[in-house]
């Protein structure tokens, strides 16, 4: 009887139902939280990859605007050497 008081009589099975009431709340919120997490992720990086593939377009037609302004430049300094382009 004495340990009866000491778990608070007829009030344990109504303790045990609260806390695992409790513990499956916290458990909900934290696996709701954790599917929040995912999605965020998961939208950062369908974002990231879409500015990637936009970045990597841009690198390709600023190298072929460089090889274009390279020749070009390489064709006007050929023209000076053998003379072409001196005139005013």
């Amino acid at each position: 009887m004495s340990s009866n008081r000491k778990r608070g009589g007829t009030n344990e099975p109504d303790d045990y139902s609260q806390k695992r009431r409790r513990n499956n709340e916290a458990v909900n919120r934290t696996r709701q939280k954790k599917r929040q997490e995912e999605s965020e992720t998961a939208t950062k990086v369908d974002e990231l990859r879409k500015e990637n593939e936009t970045l990597e377009r841009k690198v390709d037609s600023l190298q072929k605007e460089l090889s274009f302004l390279k020749e070009m430049f390489v064709q006007y300094a050929k023209g000076k050497k053998n003379g072409e382009g001196t005139s005013k």
